[in-house]
C-alpha cells in the first residue's frame, strides 16, 4: 500500500519544486563511524564554514488563469492556427474584389519619324519607318483602360463568397479546438504538480511518524525492553526507505512537469506556481442535459461541421451557376498621340497614332462546356452529402463523448467525498495510537497499520482530487463550455 503513496506522482505531469526538507534524518553508520576518528587536519576542520547561500528573489508563482493566458498567448500551435484563419480571411477577401477586377491597362510611348499624308494620298514612303534614329523624329504616347463589369451571374458571385465565408468560421472553430486543447493540457500539467507536491508534504507528514517511531523502538531496545523486538524496528525502517524511494520518483516527475509547463506557458525561467495543496473545485455538477446543450452550442467539432455543410451548399449552387451565362457590360478608354504624324480624320479608318476614344457595349459570355459543368454539379452535391454525414456523426459522437465525460465527473466526485472521509478517519486513529503509545499502553508497533491506512487514504484522496479536477477539464473540454472546468487553482 505504501507504493500507493507515491505511485501516483509518476504517472502524470508534475512541475515546481516542492519544499519537503531533509526526509532522510538517519545518520548513515559509516558518517558516524568517520565522526568517532580523532581529526588529523584541526586547522582546517576548525576554520568556519559559509553559510549557505539562499534565494533573495523568488520565481513569480503563476496562477492557473494566468498559465492559461500565457499558453493562449504563446503555444506554437495557437500562432499556427491564427497564421491559418489569416490565410482564409485574405481568400475571403480574394473571392469578394475577384468578379470586379477583371480591368487592364496598357501604354506604349517612343518615338516616331514625320508621318504625313492620308490613306488616299501617302506622303510618306514605308521605308522611312525603317530607317535609324535622325532629326524630324518627335515623341509619341498611347494609353488604354479597359474592363467588365458582371450585371448578373446567376448567383456565381454571391456562392463563392458565402464558400469562403463557411472557410473562415471553418478555421475559426479550428482555432478554437486548438485552443480548447491547449487549455486541458495546461491543466492537467497544473493540477499534476499540484499532487506531485502534496505526494512529498504526504511523505514527510509519514516520514516524521516514523521516525519518531524508530527512535522510541530504538531507545526500548536499549533499554532492554520485551515489548518490542528487532524486527519491530527493521519493519519501520523498511518502511521509511521504500517511501524515500517513491519521493525520488515523484522529484523526476516533478522535474519532468516543470519542463512541460515552461513549454506550455513560454516562460522558461522563474517560473513557479501557488506552493497550495489540492481543492475540491467548486463547480456545482448539473444535469447532463445541460452538458449535452452546451455541446451542440460551443462543440468546435459541432460547428466545424456546420460550417463544412455550409460551404458545400455554396459550391453545389456554385456548380449549377456555371450551368448559365454571365451578363455584364464591358467599358473601354482609349487615348493616343503623336505630334509627328499627321492626325486621320476619316470614320472608316482607325488612326493608331492620334485619337481618343471612350464607350460600353453591353454582352454575354456563355461557355457551352455543359457535359463536364454538370459533372462538376454532381461532384459537389455528393461532396455536400459527405458533410452531412459528418455532420450527423459529429452530433451523435459528441453526445456518447458528453455522457461518458460527465460520468466520469460523477464517479471521480463520489471517489473524492469517501477518501476524505477515509483520510480523516485515518487521522484520528493515528491519533488515538499516539496517545496509546504515549500513555505506555501500547508500543510503536501499534502505530503501523494506522500510518499505512492514512497513507493510503491519503494519496488516493489527492488522486481523486486531480481526477475531480481533470474530469470537469475535460467535460469542458468535451462541450465547448469553459466555465464548467475549475476557475481557480
Amino acid at each position: 500500500m505504501l507504493a500507493v503513496a507515491c505511485m501516483l506522482v509518476g504517472s502524470g505531469l508534475f512541475a515546481s519544486s516542492a519544499r519537503a526538507g531533509d526526509l532522510d534524518l538517519e545518520d548513515d553508520p559509516q558518517d558516524a563511524k568517520k565522526a568517532e576518528e580523532p581529526k588529523t587536519h584541526a586547522a582546517a576542520d576548525d576554520m568556519p564554514m559559509s553559510p549557505a547561500p539562499f534565494a533573495t528573489i523568488r520565481p513569480h508563482a503563476y496562477s492557473l488563469p494566468e498559465c492559461l493566458a500565457l499558453a493562449e498567448r504563446n503555444h506554437p500551435n495557437l500562432w499556427a492556427a491564427r497564421a491559418r484563419l489569416a490565410g482564409v480571411h485574405a481568400q475571403l477577401d480574394e473571392a469578394k474584389y475577384t468578379p470586379y477586377s477583371f480591368w487592364s491597362a496598357n501604354s506604349t510611348f517612343g518615338v516616331l519619324p514625320r508621318l504625313g499624308g492620308t490613306p488616299f494620298y501617302n506622303a510618306v514612303p514605308r521605308s522611312i519607318l525603317n530607317q535609324g534614329l535622325g532629326s524630324g523624329y518627335e515623341p509619341f504616347l498611347q494609353f488604354g483602360v479597359r474592363g467588365n463589369i458582371p450585371l448578373y451571374t446567376f448567383g456565381k458571385i454571391e456562392s463563392i463568397k458565402r464558400a469562403a465565408e463557411a472557410q473562415v468560421r471553418f478555421s475559426e472553430w479550428d482555432l478554437e479546438k486548438v485552443r480548447q486543447q491547449v487549455r486541458i493540457d495546461v491543466r492537467r500539467a497544473y493540477f499534476g504538480l499540484m499532487l506531485a507536491r502534496d505526494a512529498l508534504y504526504i511523505a514527510n507528514e509519514v516520514l516524521g511518524q516514523l521516525n519518531k517511531a524508530i527512535e522510541g523502538t530504538v531507545r526500548k531496545l536499549e533499554a532492554g525492553d520485551t515489548s518490542v523486538e528487532e524486527p519491530d524496528k527493521l519493519r519501520l525502517e523498511i518502511y521509511k526507505d521504500e517511501l524515500n524511494a517513491r519521493v525520488a520518483e515523484a522529484r523526476k516527475g516533478e522535474a519532468f512537469a516543470n519542463a512541460a509547463l515552461r513549454f506550455l506557458t513560454g516562460v522558461q525561467t522563474a517560473f513557479d506556481i501557488p506552493d497550495e495543496p489540492l481543492r475540491r473545485p467548486t463547480n456545482t455538477l448539473g444535469p447532463v442535459v445541460r452538458y449535452l446543450t452546451a455541446a451542440r452550442l460551443f462543440r468546435p467539432d459541432v460547428n466545424l461541421a456546420r460550417a463544412g455543410v455550409a460551404a458545400r451548399k455554396a459550391q453545389v449552387e456554385f456548380a449549377r451557376a456555371q450551368l448559365f451565362p454571365n451578363i455584364g457590360v464591358g467599358v473601354g478608354f482609349s487615348y493616343a498621340i503623336a505630334p509627328s504624324a499627321t492626325p486621320q480624320n476619316t470614320a472608316w479608318i482607325g488612326d493608331p497614332y492620334n485619337g481618343f476614344g471612350a464607350g460600353f457595349a453591353f454582352g454575354v459570355e456563355w461557355g457551352l462546356d455543359l457535359l463536364p459543368k454538370q459533372a462538376r454539379l454532381s461532384g459537389a452535391e455528393s461532396q455536400l452529402e459527405e458533410a452531412r454525414s459528418l455532420e450527423r456523426l459529429a452530433l451523435g459522437g459528441v453526445a456518447v463523448e458528453v455522457e461518458n465525460a460527465y460520468a466520469g465527473a460523477i464517479e471521480a466526485k463520489a471517489r473524492e467525498e469517501n477518501w476524505d472521509r477515509a483520510e480523516h478517519r485515518a487521522k484520528r486513529w493515528i491519533s488515538n495510537a499516539q496517545d496509546a503509545i504515549d500513555l505506555g499502553t501500547k508500543d510503536e508497533r501499534y502505530l503501523i497499520e494506522p500510518l499505512r491506512s492514512y497513507v493510503f487514504a491519503r494519496a488516493n484522496h489527492v488522486q481523486a482530487l486531480m481526477d475531480f479536477n481533470v474530469a470537469l477539464s475535460v467535460l469542458a473540454q468535451v462541450t465547448g463550455w469553459d466555465a464548467a472546468a475549475p476557475q481557480d487553482s
